[in-house]
């Protein structure tokens, strides 16, 4: 699947809808990353139904492509996927790398809970 395809793509559009959120969780990744497409069937779905996508939906970027305009990263993305926890245009934290869901919730909930 590439980029914008398949499933997650709901969280993706969520985001396009309207004025961008205070926060939001941008993953990083590649066309030809497999555990980029395991996270979209994985946890992109899951996400979309949780909690905190409403206060920190989810956005797709791929980064084949040209940098998104409006976010400051501490550093480079160094591996795919990695999620980047964003508010106000800026990284608050990170998640590198693929990790099973309940690790990923976990983390994006101690993530969260640091950023508010």
């Amino acid at each position: 699947m590439l980029a914008g395809q398949g499933p997650g793509r709901a969280a993706v559009d969520a985001t396009k809808a309207g004025a961008r959120p205070a926060m939001e969780l941008v993953v990083y990744e590649h066309p030809d990353c497999t555990y980029c497409q395991v996270f979209r069937a994985r946890i992109a779905p899951r996400y979309a139904k949780s909690g905190h996508a409403a206060e920190a939906p989810l956005r797709f970027v791929d980064i084949a492509g040209a940098a998104p305009s409006g976010i400051v990263l501490r550093s480079p993305i160094a591996e795919v996927p990695t999620t980047v926890l964003v508010k106000g245009g800026r990284e608050v934290d990170r998640i590198p790398g693929y990790w099973a869901p309940d690790n990923f919730f976990k983390m994006v909930d101690y993530l969260i809970g640091r950023a508010e």
